[in-house]
C-alpha cells in the first residue's frame, strides 16, 4: 500500500472511530466485508475504488478528485468540519459520563455525606459548557478524587479536592475562546453576485 492510500485508510479509520462504529457496524452500513475493512485499515491491501466509495458514503464522507493547488484549502476545511475537536469532545463526554456515574455511586453508598449535593450541582454546571476545550487530564483527576471520597478517612479532603478541580475546570471553560456562530463570521469585502440597485 502506498503512502497516499495509507492516508486515505487512516482517514476512514479515524472517521469510523469518531462516529463510534465498530468495523462490523461499518460493514453492515457499507456492504463491504468486515475482513476487508480490517485489511484496509491495517494497510495490508490496496482497496478497490468501489470499496472506498462505499465506506466513505457510509461515514458521511466523499471521495473526490481535487486540483493539487486546492488540496491545502480542502484539508483546512476538512480539519475544521471534522476536526480533532470531535475526538477530544467525545473523550471528554465519555469521561464526564464516568464522573457522573461515580458521583451517583458515592451518593448511594454515602447518602448523608455533606458536600455531595454541591458536587453534583457543580458538575451539572460544568456540563453546560462546550467540552472541546476541556483538559482531559483534569477530568481524570476529578474522577479519581471522587472515587477517593468513598474512603471514610479521606472523604472530606477528597470532596474539597474535587470541588477545587471542578472550579478550575469551570474557569478554564468559561475563559476559553468561544467558537463563533455562523452569523458572527467575517463578511467578505466583495461579492461575486451583482446588485440590482442600479
Amino acid at each position: 500500500m502506498n503512502y497516499k492510500t495509507e492516508a486515505i485508510a487512516a482517514s476512514l479509520k479515524e472517521a469510523r472511530t469518531l462516529k463510534g462504529l465498530s468495523q462490523r457496524d461499518l460493514s453492515a452500513m457499507a456492504g463491504v466485508p468486515q475482513a476487508q475493512i480490517s485489511r484496509i485499515e491495517a494497510g495490508t491491501v490496496d482497496p478497490r475504488t468501489t470499496s472506498l466509495i462505499a465506506l466513505a458514503h457510509a461515514l458521511d464522507m466523499e471521495l473526490t478528485l481535487v486540483p493539487r493547488k486546492a488540496v491545502p484549502a480542502v484539508r483546512s476545511i476538512s480539519r475544521q468540519s471534522v476536526g480533532h475537536d470531535a475526538k477530544s469532545t467525545g473523550m471528554a463526554t465519555k469521561e464526564m459520563n464516568r464522573i457522573a456515574e461515580t458521583l451517583r455511586t458515592v451518593q448511594v453508598t454515602m447518602p448523608s455525606l455533606d458536600g455531595i449535593t454541591q458536587l453534583q450541582k457543580n458538575l451539572a454546571d460544568l456540563e453546560r459548557f462546550r467540552l472541546q476545550n476541556i483538559d482531559s487530564d483534569a477530568l481524570r483527576k476529578l474522577r479519581k478524587a471522587i472515587v477517593q471520597i468513598q474512603q471514610p478517612s479521606h472523604s472530606l479532603e477528597s470532596i474539597a479536592r474535587s470541588q477545587d478541580i471542578l472550579k478550575a475546570l469551570r474557569n478554564q471553560l468559561a475563559h476559553a475562546p468561544q467558537v463563533s456562530k455562523a452569523d458572527d463570521r467575517p463578511k467578505p469585502a466583495y461579492s461575486l453576485d451583482e446588485d440590482d440597485d442600479a
